[in-house]
């Protein structure tokens, strides 16, 4: 890039800046302070019109608030529910344009402490822009969310509706499996490496709402790699596979495991695969995984 076209790319960045700041002084009068989830202080104005989404659960979120026409900008990852594809891509999950972002002239930032950048917030705050972070860490926290969400956006009886739905599936599938025997569950996320869930992630409290038994549960570290030997010696009923980016099919695992026929999982042709995003996003659908992996555990529980 020449140094004119540089000094023209910052003039428009400042241009855009200005713009953003200039509606911001306006905003005190009619915003109210919000605590977002990491107790940071933010001035949201009351129904935001234009609503960017820096992390795919919180776009799962607007979708299922209905707010779907308020969203002026997501990231690539940000592929569900298949209408998301077609909105402004602002970036990455961990590396959007901030030029991108002030661009779209958004009156709300919805971030994540999990995933998004501090940095990332920072600079955007700097700007005078609204971000509000959440921070969901369970399946309750993910609950906490969408209301408030539901909350700073104008959508209080959405929230409050979804979360009264999610909670009765919660409830049902807690109910089903009551004194149910329960597996002993390997979470593969990934071939190569062999990745696992800890007992610190989303994906553990998944498991055990399902009626199971994460034999990583112990693990200190999140996301511990495992060795095939790690594995027969975890002796695990279930194995469910989630593949990552680049990953080899099903298949290809499937007939992986089917030479350690010692295992459980193996012996017994207990080996399911589920959508990674399915379970790996803090959004609405990881109450429909907690329910899918109940049925791979207790088949006999399932409609």
């Amino acid at each position: 890039m020449s140094f004119n076209e540089a000094r023209q790319k910052n003039r428009l960045l400042l241009f855009f800046v200005t713009g953003v700041w200039a509606v911001c002084c306006l905003i005190p009068s009619i915003a109210r302070a919000e605590t977002d989830e990491t107790g940071r202080r933010v001035q949201i104005r009351p129904a935001p019109q234009r609503i960017v989404s820096l992390a795919p659960g919180i776009t799962e979120t607007l979708y299922a608030l209905g707010l779907e026409g308020k969203i002026v900008g997501v990231t690539t990852f940000c592929d569900w529910p298949a209408a998301a594809r077609s909105k402004t891509k602002i970036g990455g999950f961990t590396n959007p344009s901030i030029e991108k972002i002030v661009s779209l002239r958004p009156d709300l930032i919805l971030a994540t402490a999990d995933g998004n950048r501090k940095e990332t917030v920072k600079q955007l705050e700097k700007l005078g822009l609204p971000v509000y972070v959440t921070n969901p860490t369970n399946t309750a926290g993910v609950l906490k969310s969408i209301g408030h969400i539901g909350s700073i956006t104008g959508r209080e009886k959405e929230a409050s509706l979804l979360v009264e739905k999610l909670q009765k599936k919660l409830d049902g599938v807690a109910a089903r499996t009551r004194g149910k025997k329960k597996p002993r569950v390997f979470f593969q996320l990934g071939m190569e490496p062999m990745i696992t869930a800890g007992r610190g992630t989303l994906i553990h409290e998944v498991i055990e709402r399902a009626g199971g038994v994460n034999v990583a549960g112990n693990d200190i570290a999140n996301y511990p790699r495992y060795s095939a030997e790690g594995i027969i010696s975890a002796s695990p009923d279930i194995i469910v596979f989630a593949p990552m980016v680049n990953d080899k099919t099903f298949e290809t695992v499937y007939k992986f495991w089917r030479t350690f026929g010692e295992v459980p999982a193996v012996k017994n042709h207990n080996i399911y695969p589920i959508d990674a995003n399915l379970i790996n996003r803090a959004s609405p659908r990881i109450f429909d995984a907690v329910e899918l992996l109940a049925f791979m555990f207790h088949p006999e529980i399932k409609p």
